[in-house]
């Protein structure tokens, strides 16, 4: 029981333990310095604490620069792991230039911030280099000069009017395959109602026409099936249409030596404007008139 409770102690006395912000009762020399947790051994004496700068930036896209993770800015650090850190608002300068042509450079560059902390008078100190470079109230003064590439800019402005034209161009190619797709839509559409008329005004005809024709066929001994009827819309002209009727049928002496054959039941105009249908070819004229 006595070895247990020994090595709990020893536990707790090598790993410390976690005090929330509230209850650090860490000082520091600076008002822009917190402590938001802190570790200390069994003893109660600290060992290690999580310190974070609350800054602010001038101008304000210098913050932009920065890792605010790495740069201890959006969440604390532990002093532990890093005694150090470097506020390098110029680390991706060149990168930039190079891939914009245009990048903003700051003054200083380099921001040093030392952690340090004394268990005297239980303390934490930063160090600033270069000094005077952060306020007292943890404003960061920078000075920006924006430097230029004319030879990238130049280079990006002529990619630009080539995406640019190349985009126009695209959008042109989609202008003319959509109103293509429309046209086409609407010349099916007008020709299911050019082969609509003509079945519907001259249909029955059709039909009285392959009627005579299988009992004329049976007249001979003839065996006459019709299996499809349909028909083929060809534009002549505004609203008027030249459709083809055509069936495929099939005939022989017997049953057992039917032979498949296609036939035309007539060429026919069909006007949407004025809805009529007339007979274009001998064989719709027979259709017409004679049935």
């Amino acid at each position: 029981m006595k070895k247990s409770f020994l090595c709990a102690i020893l536990f707790f006395a090598l790993t410390g333990c976690y005090t929330p912000l509230n209850n650090s009762g860490v000082a520091t020399t600076k008002p822009w310095l917190d402590i938001p947790a802190k570790k200390t051994d069994f003893d109660g004496k600290q060992f290690d604490s999580c310190y974070q700068f609350n800054l602010r930036f001038t101008p304000m896209e210098a913050e932009a620069a920065l890792d605010l993770q790495e740069s201890c800015i959006s969440r604390c650090c532990w002093r532990s792991d890093k005694e150090v850190v470097e506020l390098d608002f110029n680390k991706n300068f060149e990168k930039n230039l190079k891939y914009y042509g245009r990048a903003d450079k700051f003054t200083p560059g380099k921001i040093t911030l030392t952690i340090t902390h004394s268990g005297l008078v239980n303390t934490t100190a930063v160090k600033v280099s270069p000094r005077g470079a952060i306020t007292n109230d943890g404003l960061v003064k920078l000075k920006r000069e924006t430097i230029e590439n004319p030879t990238r800019l130049a280079e990006i402005e002529s990619q630009g009017r080539m995406l640019q034209a190349r985009r126009n161009a695209w959008l042109a190619d989609q202008e003319i395959a959509r109103q293509e797709a429309k046209q086409a839509q609407e010349d099916a559409q007008a020709k299911e109602r050019a082969q609509d008329l003509v079945q519907s005004q001259v249909g029955h005809y059709i039909d009285r026409y392959f009627y005579q024709l299988n009992k004329s066929y049976q007249s001979k001994g003839y065996v006459f099936l019709l299996s499809q009827r349909f028909f083929t819309a060809t534009i002549l002209d505004d609203h008027v249409y030249r459709v083809a009727c055509r069936a495929k049928v099939q005939s022989g002496s017997t049953a057992a030596n039917l032979k498949n054959r296609t036939i035309g039941c007539g060429v026919w105009k069909a006007d949407l404007a004025l809805q009529s249908v007339s007979a274009l070819d001998s064989t719709a004229r027979k259709v017409k008139a004679k049935y």
